[in-house]
């Protein structure tokens, strides 16, 4: 437990995962990923976020296209592994974001 020492910073309220596009199918079968998740909120409990990065290729409609369609995916994968229980020890359902 010490490699979660970090987390009792008072500072501390979100972990952030940053996905790439390719990233999102194996998600549903990270499910040590999770679990390790579910140990860290044992000790601080937090808010989860996924990070998806849009590179500056995209532009204009392109950009909205393609972040609405990584956004789809990633929803759906959310969907199924919160539907597995995967999810269940956050207190709030994780949030999506973008950056460039």
């Amino acid at each position: 437990m010490e490699v979660f020492s970090t987390i009792t910073s008072p500072l501390f309220s979100e972990i952030v995962i940053i996905l790439g596009s390719r990233d999102i199918p194996g998600l549903l079968s990270r499910v040590v990923l999770f679990e390790t998740l579910r140990a860290m909120n044992r000790i601080r409990p937090f808010k989860l976020v996924f990070s998806i990065p849009v590179s500056d290729f995209f532009q204009g409609e392109m950009r909205r296209i393609f972040l609405g369609e990584v956004r789809r995916k990633l929803t759906e994968a959310l969907d199924s592994v919160a539907a597995d229980g995967l999810l269940d020890f956050l207190d709030s359902p994780p949030t999506i974001r973008s950056t460039n």
